[in-house]
């Protein structure tokens, strides 16, 4: 909806514009909504002790809806999977003040040479490179009501 104002109103600002003009502002009206509208966290890397063994690879992540409200300085994190020994939970994502510094290394998986999976969570890491406790959600993200999220655990 916002691209079509754009370009309506684009098309009435240049009148009688060349084509070059009308897709100049048809680039940009593109550019801009497809434009990220969420900061996210500095992106770091995991140490490779972060990585363990799993048997599957986790399943597809959860669609999470971004709350509106965004507190200041806060960075958005996905949400991502978590290995409990015998199967994935879902840690939501959401707003989070970072400690200065600090990155956060998404979840990742790979495979050694000899076919074995290797899974590390979703972690955060200091200044130092070492790993940090995750920030306190801020904000959560909103995420189905019939999936096993952490928040469900405590049920098992």
């Amino acid at each position: 909806m916002g691209v079509v104002a754009v370009i309506a109103l684009g098309r009435r600002a240049v009148g009688k514009a060349s084509s070059v003009e009308r897709i100049g502002v048809l680039a940009i009206a593109l550019g801009s909504a497809c434009s990220p509208s969420v900061t996210l966290a500095p992106e770091g890397r995991h140490a490779s002790g972060a990585f363990a063994e799993v048997p599957y690879p986790p399943p597809a992540a959860l669609v999470e809806v971004v709350p509106r409200a965004r507190p200041r300085n806060a960075v958005w994190v996905d949400g991502y999977w978590t290995w409990r020994g015998d199967y994935y939970v879902w840690q939501r994502g959401g707003w989070v003040l970072p400690p200065p510094g600090s990155t956060f290394a998404p979840w990742k998986t790979r495979y050694t040479a000899q076919g074995q999976l290797l899974f590390a969570p979703g972690r955060w890491y200091g200044a130092d490179g070492r790993e940090i406790d995750p920030p306190e959600l801020v904000v959560p993200a909103r995420t189905p009501p019939n999936q096993r999220t952490v928040e469900t655990e405590a049920a098992r």
